[in-house]
C-alpha cells in the first residue's frame, strides 16, 4: 500500500452540523429558529438543566439512528484521489465505542458508521477507494493513538487538538488539524487547516494536487 495517511472519521470525513440542529430541534432541545453548528448546539444544550445528560442523549441519537442525515465533508473525494495519485494509502482510525450508554436502543455506532461510509462510496469499491479492512474503530483515545503508531502512519488528520497533544502520540507522524471552514485556526504541535485542499497542499507533492 505504500506510505499511509491516517484519517479520523467524526467531524473530519463526516460532518454533523445540520443533523445535530435538526435532531436537537425535534427533541425540543433547540428553538425552531436555531442556527449554528455542532459547537453551538453543544454549548446551548449543556447550559440547560441536566444539560450533560441531554447532550449525551442527543449525541447518541445523532451518531446512531440519525447518522443518515450527516454529510460528507466537502473535498473528501478529491483529497483521496490526490493521495492515490501520490502513491499514499489511506486508513481511517476513529475513537468510537460500539454503543452509546445514553442510547436505550443500543444502536451499534460502528456498524452505523461503516454503513454510512459504504452508502457514500468511501468503501466497498466506491470512488473513495478505502478498503473495508482499512477502517479501525477503537474504544479509547489511547487505543486510537496506539493503532496509529502500530500502522506506521506517515501523517494523521484529525479535528481534535487533544489527540495531537497526547503525550503518547507518535513523534514521527506528521500532525494535521482539520477544522472545516474555521474562522480562526489554533496553534500547537500540529499544522492547522480549514479544508481538505489545504491539507493536500501541505502533505502532497504539487503534481498530485489539483
Amino acid at each position: 500500500m505504500g506510505r499511509l495517511i491516517g484519517l479520523d472519521f467524526d467531524n473530519t470525513i463526516i460532518l454533523y452540523d445540520r443533523v445535530f440542529a435538526r435532531i436537537g430541534q425535534s427533541m425540543g432541545l433547540l428553538p425552531p429558529n436555531f442556527s449554528g453548528g455542532k459547537p453551538h448546539v453543544r454549548e446551548h444544550v449543556r447550559a440547560m438543566e441536566d444539560g450533560e445528560a441531554k447532550w449525551s442523549l442527543l449525541q447518541a441519537r445523532v451518531y446512531g439512528p440519525g447518522i443518515d442525515g450527516a454529510e460528507l465533508a466537502p473535498g473528501t473525494f478529491a483529497f483521496l484521489e490526490c493521495c492515490r495519485a501520490a502513491g499514499f494509502g489511506i486508513v481511517v482510525v476513529s475513537h468510537k465505542t460500539e454503543t452509546a450508554f445514553a442510547d436505550p436502543q443500543g444502536t451499534n455506532l460502528r456498524d452505523a458508521a461503516r454503513a454510512w461510509m459504504l452508502r457514500h462510496g468511501l468503501t466497498g469499491g466506491g470512488p473513495g477507494g478505502i478498503g473495508t479492512d482499512d477502517v479501525y474503530f477503537e474504544s479509547t483515545r489511547a487505543d486510537k493513538i496506539a493503532r496509529i503508531a502500530s500502522l506506521g502512519c506517515f501523517a494523521f488528520v484529525d479535528d481534535l487538538e487533544e489527540v495531537f497533544r497526547e503525550p503518547g502520540f507518535p513523534e514521527p507522524v506528521s500532525r494535521h488539524l482539520l477544522l472545516h471552514g474555521a474562522d480562526r485556526l489554533p496553534s500547537g504541535p500540529f499544522h492547522a487547516h480549514r479544508s481538505w485542499s489545504d491539507v493536500a497542499a501541505a502533505l502532497l507533492p504539487a503534481p498530485s494536487r489539483r
